[in-house]
């Protein structure tokens, strides 16, 4: 045998020892961190081999059943197993809070989690990305949303949308039908959206739209990517055939924008020097933006933030609105209380055109909207700590992943009492409330990574609720679960009845 020969045997065999011994070494820290944890903080009946993976909802349930098992058994903190790999569930205001007000003591997971899945779509928009980077384009997107803008800007704007979906509540109050309320609620969040962020007119109200069909296949399989471990390995789930209607999918939502992005573009490049520094949408303000340094955001930077706010946007307030509505049909005490503090404080506004009311003027509906996002809101943030930290007296290793569970939260028998499933919106009321720690009310979570477009949200959701119920009545028919996705959307078609206030019983 050669010296050469040798010589590259010897390198070979000792960058396989060396391979081995990372292995082994990465193993024993994953075993010891598994064993500590195992044995001081609780958890809920892990499988052996699988840990939790089977019994989590969304794989093969479609309800959110072990979660509220699991904040029945463990009312603080606990641990859910992905096979051996254990990761902390923080449900309690008192252990969650130093994650949540902190961005440096942890930070959003590498590697095959929730964020890298939906990163194949979103790219480094505000909610997958970290960092300086977060921070950066945090602050460039930041005046869109602010108190300022949506009273100028979107208000009108939900109005317009809020039109025609009056429009065809009458027609369904006079055909007297149930029908699907829920399609009508994600059809009307699509449209707003597309007109308060691009200006776009999308159409989703007078006939669906390809857009909306695609964002919805995107958010469905990204969920199933993320809960099943098997989906979530890129190589396998480019097997499936799921894969194709993913690519399909992100082509349909990405030529959209692209092709706002470019008409804005040119639109800007006609236009006056002062008219091309005045934004009015999203869009206007991501392409006049321009870093400390003076650079602007890249054509990619642009279009991630853009089908940030669209994502953002369209589930949240369609399922928002849905379960508003089917809270609302399905306890007429409730509704008529609504209704009667509606028509005392706008009595002399006309019906058209609800602007911006001051929620004191309205505490009975906003206490109903609450306790309508706290049922069914669900918002899971995954954090892996960056050192070692505190919780409940147990000192949890550094680089193990933290869920932050605010549907625990929001249904912990120890804050919202044992019939914490029921719908009670009292628990709202300004002195209960004053009561209550801060942090048990979360739906768009709070500290640095709070919900940037939580204010646009209410607005709408107040505006819609206020217009909607000054004109019909609303009846259950048929209700629905919470499935478990990345926003808590309906398992099944939420079905009402409506009519007329002033016409006949339904």
């Amino acid at each position: 045998m050669s010296v050469t020969v040798k010589l590259f045997a010897t390198i070979a065999t000792l960058c396989l020892l060396h391979r081995c011994y990372r292995c082994v070494r990465r193993w024993s820290r994953l075993y010891q961190r598994a064993k500590y944890m195992n044995q001081n903080v609780p958890s809920v009946q892990p499988h052996w081999l699988w840990g939790n993976v089977f019994d989590n909802p969304g794989i093969f349930q479609a309800g959110l059943d072990w979660h509220i098992k699991a904040v029945s058994r463990c009312r603080r903190m606990l641990v859910y197993w992905g096979f051996w790999t254990p990761c902390l569930i923080l449900n309690h205001p008192d252990t969650m809070k130093e994650i949540l007000k902190s961005s440096t003591i942890s930070r959003r997971p590498a590697g095959r989690t929730g964020y890298h899945i939906l990163g194949e779509w979103l790219g480094q928009g505000i909610a997958t990305s970290d960092g300086s980077h977060w921070r950066r384009n945090r602050k460039l997107v930041m005046p869109f949303f602010q108190s300022n803008c949506i009273r100028k800007h979107h208000v009108p704007v939900i109005n317009k949308a809020t039109d025609i979906l009056l429009d065809k509540l009458a027609i369904k109050a006079d055909s007297a039908t149930p029908f699907d309320f829920s399609h009508m609620m994600f059809n009307l969040s699509g449209d707003i959206i597309y007109r308060v962020a691009l200006s776009h007119e999308l159409g989703c109200q007078q006939g669906g739209s390809p857009v909306l069909d695609s964002l919805n296949v995107l958010t469905e399989i990204g969920t199933s990517r993320i809960l099943n471990p098997i989906m979530a390995n890129d190589f396998l789930f480019r097997m499936t055939s799921k894969y194709n209607m993913w690519i399909e999918a992100l082509e349909v939502v990405n030529k959209l924008s692209e092709q706002l992005i470019q008409e804005r573009r040119r639109q800007h490049t006609q236009e006056s020097c002062e008219a091309a520094t005045k934004s009015s949408d999203l869009l206007d303000t991501l392409l006049l933006s321009t870093y400390s340094d003076g650079k602007r955001l890249t054509h990619r930077e642009i279009r991630d933030e853009v089908n940030t706010c669209i994502f953002g946007g369209v589930d949240t307030t369609g399922s928002a609105l849905t379960w508003f509505f089917m809270d609302i049909a399905k306890h007429p005490d409730h509704q008529t209380q609504v209704q009667e503090e509606i028509d005392n404080a706008l009595r002399d506004h006309s019906e058209d055109g609800t602007d911006c009311y001051d929620e004191h003027k309205l505490p009975y509906l906003m206490q109903c909207v609450r306790e309508s996002l706290r049922l069914h809101a669900m918002l899971m943030p995954a954090r892996a700590l960056l050192g070692p930290l505190t919780v409940e007296g147990v000192t949890i290793p550094p680089k193990t992943g933290v869920m932050i569970d605010f549907y625990q939260l929001h249904h912990n028998p120890d804050i919202w009492g044992e019939d914490h499933m029921e719908f009670h919106p009292e628990r709202f009321d300004q002195e209960i409330s004053a009561k209550r720690d801060p942090h048990a009310f979360l739906p768009f979570s709070i500290g640095p990574h709070q919900c940037i477009g939580q204010k646009i949200a209410m607005q709408e959701l107040k505006i819609i609720a206020i217009r909607v119920l000054r004109r019909f009545s609303l009846r259950l028919v048929k209700e629905a679960k919470t499935k478990f996705r990345i926003v808590g959307k309906p398992a099944s078609e939420v079905v009402l009845a409506i009519r007329h206030r002033k016409g006949p019983d339904i």
